[in-house]
């Protein structure tokens, strides 16, 4: 088989199961003008902060009653901190002190982990069998803090690393990069390697170099598989999306594929990464906050190649999640944004 009739094979196997998005939007919540700094969702619940925490339920949009008043900052998540089945709150107050607190279900009782925090990016985590969260502090610091035996009491903190660079560091994200079973910490440029236990230093390496502004590094992380990263400039008015191959040695810069060259973004700001069109490669899907507000999705065509399609125009996504909760087998798309909350139930077959 020569080589030119083996690249036409491929690009005609790659056309063959290529398919066009449809989407069919839902509201499901109004917000009018109540400010979303962030979201996190487990299972059928979706929790909101801003102005104030909200739940709801999902996909039907059912919201419970509202919880504590804010402001809150963008950085948070959800987990089950005192291990009575229930989940609760991590979230940063935006007010002095600027209190990082976690508020107990289902009273949402108030407590103190730290203050002086100032933070927009926030996982739950697990590191050497102690549980409790990882953030990035300041944009420049990531740090570890550790549920106590007893929850109530303030949190022992460890200072994970910090950053000495030009630019602002934001995304986080936990993953095994270099295969010795234990998790280590992605963040802006830089992956960061776990030690062999959990009293030793973590070393850091660069993926890319995206400095050359203060807010270049501040990113949203995707995983498309164990040796692929999706990294959108979050920050920037015309920001760049891209792939990240990781090479032999991953302690080497990674290889760098734009995704779009052709497609200018005008204030993206949301990311994920979910296989929209069943054929077993996760698609890339993007927000704009500003312009046509768009809602693109990047279908994985193989080979590195990606093909975009414009779910829809004047979306103002600040948030967006691929979720599968209906059964039928592709994920649904929920977006915040523009005053609403709404659900996208993906209608491709």
């Amino acid at each position: 088989m020569t080589k030119r009739f083996l690249l036409l094979a491929l690009a005609g196997a790659l056309a063959s199961d290529a398919q066009t998005l449809s989407f069919k939007q839902r509201e499901i919540g109004a917000l009018g003008n109540e400010r979303i700094a962030g979201f996190a969702i487990a299972g059928r619940k979706l929790a909101t902060w801003g102005d104030r925490v909200r739940w709801w339920n999902l996909p039907d949009g059912k919201s419970a009653r509202p919880g504590p008043r804010g402001p809150f900052a963008e950085g948070a998540t959800i987990l089950d901190v005192n291990g009575d089945g229930q989940l609760d709150l991590v979230v940063n107050e935006s007010a002095a002190p600027r209190a990082l607190v976690w508020l107990e279900a289902p009273k949402w009782t108030r407590h103190v982990i730290d203050t002086g925090v100032d933070t927009a990016d926030v996982i739950p985590g697990e590191l050497f069998g102690r549980r409790g969260i990882l953030l990035v502090q300041r944009r420049a610091q990531v740090r570890f803090y550790e549920i106590p035996p007893h929850s109530v009491d303030r949190w022992p903190v460890t200072e994970i690393y910090s950053f000495y660079t030009p630019s602002d560091q934001g995304g986080l994200a936990l993953a095994d990069i270099d295969g010795d079973g234990r998790p280590d910490i992605l963040c802006g440029n830089y992956w960061i390697r776990s030690p062999e236990s959990f009293e030793l230093p973590w070393r850091l390496f660069a993926i890319e170099l995206w400095n050359e502004q203060p807010h270049s590094a501040m990113l949203r992380l995707a995983l498309l598989g164990p040796g692929e990263l999706v990294a959108m400039q979050r920050e920037m008015p015309e920001g760049r999306l891209a792939r990240f191959e990781k090479p032999a040695d991953p302690k080497q810069l990674w290889v760098e594929h734009r995704i779009t060259d052709s497609l200018a973004f005008n204030e993206a700001r949301s990311l994920d990464a979910a296989d929209l069109d069943g054929d077993g490669r996760p698609d890339v899907i993007i927000g704009e906050k500003g312009g046509a507000a768009r809602l693109i999705a990047f279908l994985n065509r193989g080979m590195g190649q990606f093909e975009a399609h414009v779910i829809a125009n004047h979306v103002a996504a600040d948030h967006i999640r691929a979720i599968g909760l209906e059964g039928h087998g592709r994920p649904d798309l929920l977006t915040i944004g523009k005053g609403v909350i709404s659900w996208w139930k993906n209608l491709t077959r």
